[in-house]
């Protein structure tokens, strides 16, 4: 049996790269490394194996049979490495580690700040850094060990050991309060073939598009706002557009002189609370965890009509082919 240290943490790093770049020259450039270096750290650690662990394929490289098993391994390492990196300024400063937590731009506004100061709450000396990022980087951040918590979205409930569902977050659309389809139960997706439509995030208008055109509804974007969700909901008052927005949103900013309806068919996403699957979980996440699905359902603020705020000054703009 070999001596633990036979295996270079820093090989391991390096072929957990190539897999992940998919060649020995992209995980050159994301070290910062020249091409050689990264091939004598791959003979050294087939030697320490005792077998091949990467092989040509192309103009590129893959991993053998063997390399994949022992990636799995460099992922943890690699990811328990970063970890460590980052906990570094806290220590030497002489303050307690850190939970860090990626979340989507309305989780970050609604669930996460509740949850959060519940935690610290009763976890004084804990720090909790939050990141921006939609769900593909949020998940990327965990598993680069650059998170400890990720909290994201998805069209369908995703599976596994690690992830958490929380529950599942209406798509609604925002009208100004005198539109003729205001006091209607809901909002027909074929309304919205010739609307003016104000659409979120790439990953959230993409979503909606997909969703029309299951109904053969083929809508045209004509703003584009990202995530700014008060913005989206003063274009509305304003008569500028039929605003696409999560119920998740209103609980962060809920504008009183625009209505708010489900869409028919409905639209849905899955809000989920992710954990790390190569390293060992802190235990502040999983507190973070607890604080997060105890606090129920999603969704603070249902669909309701509008109050009795004016119309305003100059009218409202045509916005759907029905009014």
């Amino acid at each position: 049996m070999g001596h633990l240290l036979d295996l270079d943490p820093r090989s391991l790093v390096v072929l957990h790269l190539i897999e992940r770049t998919g060649s020995m020259s992209a995980a050159a450039r994301e070290l910062g490394w020249t091409h050689p270096a990264i091939s004598q750290h791959v003979k050294r650690l087939e030697r320490s194996a005792g077998c091949a662990l990467v092989e040509r394929s192309g103009r590129g490289v893959r991993l053998t049979s063997a390399g994949t098993v022992l990636a799995r391994h460099a992922a943890e390492i690699a990811a328990s490495l970063t970890a460590a990196r980052d906990t570094l300024p806290d220590l030497a400063r002489g303050h307690a580690p850190r939970l860090r937590v990626a979340a989507f731009p309305t989780a970050c506004a609604t669930l996460l700040v509740d949850a959060i100061t519940s935690l610290t709450g009763t976890e004084p000396n804990l720090r909790v850094d939050v990141r921006q990022a939609e769900p593909p980087e949020a998940l990327a951040a965990l598993d680069d060990g650059a998170a400890d918590v990720a909290v994201t979205f998805h069209d369908e409930p995703p599976q596994g050991a690690r992830v958490t569902i929380l529950g599942r977050d209406p798509v609604l659309v925002a009208l100004p309060a005198k539109h003729a389809l205001a006091t209607t139960e809901a909002v027909a997706v074929k309304d919205l073939d010739t609307a003016t439509v104000i659409a979120g995030c790439p990953v959230c208008q993409e979503r909606f598009i997909r969703h029309c055109a299951r109904e053969s509804v083929h809508p045209t974007l004509h703003h584009q706002v990202t995530d700014d969700y008060v913005l989206m909901q003063a274009m509305v008052a304003a008569g500028q557009g039929a605003a696409i927005l999560p119920e998740l949103s209103l609980a962060a900013h809920r504008r009183r002189d625009i209505t708010v309806l489900p869409l028919d068919p409905p639209l849905y996403r899955e809000i989920a609370v992710w954990l790390p699957a190569e390293r060992p979980t802190p235990p502040s996440a999983r507190q973070l965890l607890d604080e997060l699905t105890r606090r129920g359902p999603l969704g603070a603020t249902p669909p309701t009509t509008a109050s009795s705020t004016p119309a305003p000054v100059g009218g409202e703009k045509r916005l759907l082919t029905d009014q």
